[in-house]
């Protein structure tokens, strides 16, 4: 049967051993263990943070706290490439989906970005991050998504440029995606209506390249997962 995980971003992991004690305060994670899935002594969960993973057995659960001892570390899949999501602000609840979505495909960075015709100018990022968690303890990835502050597309555009990540965006017309498969890669994507003529203009000063991943037209969010899915893959 498989473990329900979960992620604690601020413990140290990396020093446990076999036998270890290990107790768990993240009240989030207390709440859930202890109440919804009613854990008891002897059950077994595991817990990560982006560097390393346990599982633990359960020696008792309270209102604040899980006490637990190391059983054994795991192995977890990591992402094999950084590859980034450049997503245009596009309504709320399709953002938290593309977000949700691209993070169980592997994505390692979600960037939202403001462009000429987005439709939204803010997102709430608490519960952004906390969707993104979510589904990486699902999903099974060892490493959490990093969500970066909304920004502009250029300020995004500059910023891989510095780090030599080799981006693209979406076109019917583009060339079928190509490039090394083991290279860091962004992918820009535009908000419903597409890119406005000012982000094109972006797009050819940063050298960006475009790509086609089809024939059909797709909405914006389909588009963002259909495309991280092609580069992960």
């Amino acid at each position: 049967m498989r473990l329900h995980r979960f992620y604690l971003q601020n413990e140290n992991f990396e020093t446990l051993r076999p036998g270890d004690s290990f107790v768990c305060t993240d009240f989030e994670v207390v709440k859930q263990v202890g109440l919804v899935l009613r854990a008891q002594a002897g059950d077994r969960v595991r817990f990560f943070n982006n560097s390393a993973e346990w599982e633990f057995e359960i020696e008792s659960v309270s209102k604040k706290e899980i006490m637990c001892v190391a059983k054994e570390k795991v192995t977890s899949p990591l992402q094999k490439k950084k590859v980034f999501l450049i997503q245009s602000l596009i309504k709320k609840d399709k953002f938290e989906w593309v977000a949700q979505k691209c993070t169980e495909l592997g994505v390692t960075d979600i960037i939202p970005v403001i462009s000429e015709r987005s439709e939204k100018r803010g997102l709430d990022e608490k519960r952004l991050q906390k969707i993104i968690i979510e589904a990486t303890e699902q999903s099974g990835w060892g490493r959490v998504p990093t969500l970066h502050v909304i920004t502009s597309l250029e300020a995004a555009l500059e910023m891989l440029i510095k780090e030599k990540v080799s981006t693209y965006t979406l076109d019917i017309a583009g060339k079928k995606q190509g490039g090394d498969p083991e290279e860091s890669v962004a992918l820009c994507v535009g908000p419903e209506g597409g890119w406005g003529e000012n982000d094109k203009d972006l797009f050819k000063k940063y050298s960006v390249d475009t790509i086609s991943i089809g024939d059909s037209v797709l909405r914006a969010e389909t588009a963002a997962i259909v495309g991280v899915y092609n580069f992960i893959n």
